[in-house]
Formats: C-alpha cells, structure tokens, sequence
C-alpha cells in the first residue's frame, strides 16, 4: 500500500542497488545504442550529420569540394569539433565517423547519468525508468522516432546524433554529478571544455552553475579566492570559444533588407528560438512536466524535513534538492526568453539560445526526481508491485529498441539509401555526376531538397535552405543566395514573428526553382560560375543536356557563353 505518510528515505524498492556501476553503466549504454546509434545517420531530419560532418571533412581536407561556399564558411565555434572528426571522416567516412562518435558520446553520457542516479539513490530499474522517461516522454506516436523528441518545448536534445552539442551535452551529466559533490573545480574544468565544445552550451551551464553556487550558502560563505580559482579553471578549459565569441560580439553591423539575427531567428530556426510561433498545443507538454517536478520536489522537501527530524536525513535528498535547484536556475534564461520575445522583432537576444538549457533539463531532472520520488513512495507488498511494472516496461522497451536496431542495421547495407531518403535513381544521378564532372565544378541544384548533394556527388554547390552559415555576413549571403535560386530576389520572405512558415517558405524555394527560364538559369551559371543545373526531368530548358534519367536531368552551360 501507498504509505499514508512522507514516505521515509530508506523505504526503497526492494533491496539496496548493489550493482557494480560498470553494469549500470553498460546496461544503460545499452538502452542508448539500441535507441539512437543507428537512427537517421547522415539522414534528412531529426539530427544535423549532413550539415556538420562534411564541414569538418572539408576542414580535415580543403581539397575536398574546394569551390563550395557553404564548406569554406569559418569554423567558429565548431572548431574543436572539427579537429576531432575532421580526419576521421576524411579517413573512415562519414557512416563509421557518425557510429564512432555517437557511441563515444553515449559513453560518455551514460557514465555520467549512472554517476548521478547513484548521487540521488537510484537503483538500476529507476535510473533506466528516468532515462525512458526522458527518451520517451516526448513521443507523440509510440515509439516512433521518439529519439530526438527529448526537449520539453523548443526541440533541444542532448543525446542522439553526432554534433558539436553533442559533445558537449555528453560530459553534462558528469559536470552536474561533480557540481553535487562538491568538487567545483573538477566541475569548472568538465563545463569550460563543454564551452569549447559548443560555446552556447557550456556558456548557459556555467551561467546556471553561478547562479546555483550563490544560492548555495556553503559554498557562498567560501573564500573569494575560491571564486577566482574557479573562474580560472573555467576559462583556461574555454580557451577555444573566446575567439569565436569575440568575433561575434566585435564583427561589424551588416546592412541589408533584412537583419542577420532576424532570419536566424524568425526565418530559419523559430522552432528553436521564437516561443510566439510555438503552437499551442505544444505548451502541454512543458505545463504537465513543471506540475511532475514539483509535486516531485515537494515530496522530496517533506521527506527531508521529516527526516531532519528524525536525525535520518541521507544525501541523497540533498542531492536531489540540488538537482532540483539548478534546474530552476537553467529555467531563468528560459522565462527571461518568454519575456523578452514580445519586444525582440530583430531577434538580437533571442539569437543566443535562451530557451536550450532549460528545454532539456526540465525532462532530464522531473524525470530523475520522478522516478526517485517513486522509488522511495511505496512500502510493503506494493514495492513488489511496482519493481515488476517497472521490469516489464522496461523489456517493452528494450524488447522493441531491439526488433527496430536490427532493422536500422540491416537497412544501412544500402547505405546510402531509404533511411537517409535517397532512392536508387537519385543516387544513380549523384554517382554519374561525380564520375563525369570535373572536380571544380560548380553544379547549381535545388535550394531545399537533395541536402545529401554535395556529400554524395562531391560536388559544389550554391545554397541550401537546411545549412545556415554562423556570421553575420554568411548569413546574408544565404539570404541572397537563396533567393537567387527560388527567382524571387532579395526580398523573398517577410518576418511573421507569431508564425512559424518554414514549410511555406521551403515550398516557395522549390517551386520557384523549378519555375526558372532558360534565361534565368543561364544567368545564374554567370553570377556564380556553374557550368551545370541540376533539377528533376519535368523541369524544361533550352539547354545542352549532360545527363538525364528516368527522373532527374544535368543540365549543361552552352559552350562559348
């Protein structure tokens, strides 16, 4: 039965978790890998392997598709990132780069989630719970690409597809557990590297972290000099984003019709950065997740005082509280989001991610704080009752991971194929044009679709809708590039600040593109020096043709012009 009382600190399930925390750790390893290391690799949706890998192989190799703007665009803050991986891919490809590198990051990743599960008291059938719960919680269809739906709100995700934040994300949980224990400067070395690793994601942590420290009144009636040594450590371990932050903050006002930051935000990632396109519907989600971790704090809270009293007060509720607390401290920058966003039409602020940190945290911690509360909620016969629910679930969910893990590995023996999009006469029309055009060409292909055109033809090309440069100027240029492509000029779209219109905006490209004359299209061939135009059959011109096939036509640039 249910205890009608603040249920004790020592009232857990069953016996103590006595696992060796290289099981744990495996076990949880596990449940990662069947879920996320093969899905979508290099795939259209989902995660961002086709924007970064081929950046960092042209970084490893600038020799590698020389002429193309995208893969010339500055490192910035993807720099570290790119030195890891850049020669991997140039080596190995980008399938086994992606395969190594998110099973890199999910070690990493679990070994800091068990480390933190055993500082809140978690037994092993828990600690899976909070972490289903945090893979899970988001799906809409069971089961069905759930992956990547882990943010509460604004589609940020910590685990799943090899990336700079990734990186970053998968020594998170380390640096929280070091946070907790008390070892700050461990802590402050772990969320300088994150920095360099993705400068948003470590900045907002370590902002958080500050906040947190300060409510702490340990650590706060510390010595200052603590402050400092801290600070040190944190930047000497940042040392790769201050460059990039300093070229952010310093590089010159660009004019145009349109403000960088106002298509970063409003154009290109509202799904990310502007709340007032959020669909309603969608703000269920977060409200449900806020009212779980505070019934779950408050059971925690009443425990603990009920615990003080009786001299048994355990860490672990400390600890718990702790989490909770910076939890609320990555939530400020996400209100402060909501507050701002009203009055920010040029997307100034909302530019830096506000809305990140929080948008993950709040899952990972009601999750984690859920599953304890749980944990310590039941006595007696009903303990029982709840290890076996939670065993079951668990095989539910590890039973199907695995029926869909070997589905995604059978189906990448046609990599690249279906799971990345690709059809077989699309992928015939890449091979022919990477076997019969010349290395420097530069092929104009469509501005949204055929993401995977410049990876698989090792080809240049002129712009994509999906890959947005970083500076001020880059983004600019997409703008016009973009335009150029879609025959609609340099004022192709318009800021709806309360509608996200990717969808329409993408349409628009495309039909726009397929629309182009003879005339049009030559003149693009002369502004950016193509010799060839890449679009699906049905699309007419008068022009040479290099190669056609049953769905897509080459187009050739007249000789003599």
């Amino acid at each position: 039965m249910v205890s009608s009382t603040p249920p004790s600190s020592h009232a857990t399930v069953g016996k103590p978790d006595r696992s060796p925390i290289w099981v744990q750790i495996l076990v949880l390893l596990a449940l990662l890998t069947l879920e996320l290391l093969l899905s979508l690799v290099m795939g259209r949706i989902s995660w961002n392997e086709t924007d970064v890998l081929p950046l960092a192989r042209h970084f490893a190799d600038p020799t590698w598709v020389a002429e193309d703007w995208y893969l010339n665009q500055p490192a910035g803050y993807r720099f570290l990132f790119q030195v890891i991986f850049g020669n991997m891919a140039a080596a190995w490809g980008f399938l086994a780069t992606s395969i190594v590198g998110r099973f890199s990051c999910y070690s990493l990743f679990a070994t800091g989630i068990v480390l933190l599960g055993r500082k809140l008291g978690l037994t092993t059938p828990f600690l899976l719970l909070a972490i289903s719960l945090f893979l899970y919680g988001g799906c809409r269809e069971l089961f069905v690409n759930c992956g990547s739906q882990q943010g509460a709100i604004a589609n940020e995700w910590m685990v799943g597809g090899l990336e700079a934040k990734a990186l970053a994300y998968s020594v998170f949980p380390l640096a929280i557990w070091l946070l907790l224990e008390g070892q700050y400067y461990g802590m402050a070395l772990l969320m300088g590297l994150m920095t360099s690793l993705h400068v948003l994601v470590g900045g907002w942590v370590f902002l958080a972290t500050i906040g947190w420290l300060l409510l702490n009144r340990k650590f706060s009636s510390e010595k200052p000099w603590h402050w400092g040594v801290i600070g040190l450590i944190y930047l000497g371990a940042s040392l790769f984003a201050i460059q990039p932050v300093l070229n952010q903050l310093t590089s010159p006002a660009v004019t145009g019709v349109i403000q960088p930051s106002a298509i970063y935000v409003f154009l290109r990632l509202p799904h990310h950065l502007n709340p007032l396109s959020w669909a309603s519907e969608r703000w269920i989600r977060p409200i449900v997740l806020l009212i779980l971790f505070t019934m779950s704090v408050t059971l925690i809270r009443r425990t603990q005082k009920a615990d003080r009293q009786l001299g048994t007060l355990t860490s672990e509720q400390d600890a718990s509280i702790g989490l909770a607390q910076f939890t609320l401290m990555a939530l400020v920058p996400f209100v402060l989001g909501l507050i701002i966003a009203p009055v920010d039409t040029q997307g100034q602020l909302l530019q830096y991610y506000p809305f990140r940190l929080g948008d993950v945290m709040l899952p990972l911690s009601t999750g984690l704080l859920l599953s304890s509360v749980l944990q310590r909620s039941f006595t007696g016969q009903t303990q029982k009752i709840v290890l076996i629910l939670c065993i079951v679930l668990l095989s539910v969910v590890f039973s199907t991971r695995t029926v869909n893990f070997f589905n995604q590995a059978v189906a990448l023996r046609e990599f690249p194929g279906k799971t990345q999009d690709i059809d077989a006469t699309r992928r015939d029309f890449y091979t022919w044009i990477r076997n019969n055009t010349p290395t420097d060409a530069q092929i104009i292909s469509p501005p949204v679709k055929w993401i995977d055109f410049t990876w698989l033809t090792e080809r240049a090309t002129i712009a994509k809708f999906k890959f947005l440069p970083q500076t001020k100027l880059g983004i600019i240029n997409w703008y016009e590039r973009l335009g150029d492509l879609g025959g609609i000029g340099s004022t192709w779209a318009t800021i709806q600040p309360t509608q996200d219109n990717r969808e329409e905006i993408e349409d628009q490209l495309t039909e726009g593109y397929n629309r182009l004359t003879t005339d049009q299209v030559i003149a693009l061939m002369d502004k950016y020096q193509a010799t060839y135009f890449a679009t699906v059959r049905k699309h007419r011109l008068d022009l040479p043709i290099a190669h056609r096939n049953s769905d897509y036509v080459l187009y050739a640039k007249p000789t003599g012009m």
